[in-house]
């Protein structure tokens, strides 16, 4: 509980920064609720030209895209920032002062480094994703089940991507290529895996899991047969284990501000 309330704090801390400037606060969140935006918005041009991805819907395809924009409106705004907060931190000198706090380093990372303006993404993936449904047939009591344990995986997928990444720059300062690295690798996650070769499946589920960013909870909310998703939770799962264990040892080797 204690935990609870340090983040609370830094919620309340970061939330109060941008408050004292409100336009600017809103106006940020506007512009990255429109890039977010982008693609959904490419989906609906190539499906009102006539094409289409085979087997799917226009709302379908937008659920994809729904259900991975609601994930990264959760995890951009109350953990994600955990890699921009290290990079700035190692480049400055500042990580030193976290490291001599009564906390885990991984925790004051994470509590410092919420971020206000991306809860427009966590908007614009609820927005999407109840525009989807609507036109949508109702979905079963199972397959919501189902459904819920994936997106908890797809956060948790976020999760894993934040530790690396900051892992990567804790030892390679200033390296802001690795969100073009992760925008790339988390592209196929925004398309059905079905139009994807059986080899390259298996990577984006079996070995990089990112069809659980959005593909598998789509496929498995719309009762579609959905291949690698009952592999996916544990799959998942190691991916993290290995993701935090890496920032472990990435951290052991961080050698101060000047070293």
């Amino acid at each position: 509980m204690s935990v609870v309330r340090l983040y609370l704090q830094g919620m309340k801390t970061s939330i109060a920064g941008r408050m004292t400037d409100r336009a600017d606060y809103l106006i940020s969140m506007a512009i990255m609720l429109f890039f977010d935006m982008i693609m959904p918005l490419v989906t609906v041009i190539i499906y009102s030209t006539g094409a289409s991805f085979p087997g799917w819907g226009l709302y379908e395809a937008l659920l994809i895209q729904a259900i991975f924009l609601l994930a990264k409106g959760i995890s951009y705004p109350f953990f994600f920032g955990l890699v921009w907060n290290t990079i700035g931190r190692v480049r400055d000198g500042t990580l030193d002062l976290l490291l001599i706090k009564p906390r885990s380093p991984l925790v004051m990372l994470i509590v410092t480094a919420f971020d206000a303006e991306d809860l427009g993404k966590l908007i614009g993936g609820v927005s999407l994703f109840a525009v989807a449904l609507a036109h949508l047939p109702a979905m079963a009591w199972a397959d919501w089940g189902a459904f819920w344990l994936l997106f908890g995986s797809a956060v948790l997928m976020f999760f894993a991507f934040a530790l690396f990444m900051s892992g990567i720059t804790i030892v390679w300062v200033g390296t802001y290529r690795v969100y073009e690295i992760f925008d790339s690798v988390t592209m196929f996650s925004l398309y059905p895996s079905s139009i994807f070769s059986k080899s390259f499946r298996n990577v984006i589920t079996m070995l990089i899991p990112v069809a659980a960013m959005g593909s598998l909870p789509a496929s498995v909310l719309l009762g579609r047969p959905a291949e690698g998703a009952v592999a996916a939770v544990p799959v998942v799962l190691l991916f993290t284990a290995a993701s935090y264990g890496f920032w472990v040892r990435m951290m052991k080797r961080y050698k101060s501000a000047g070293g």
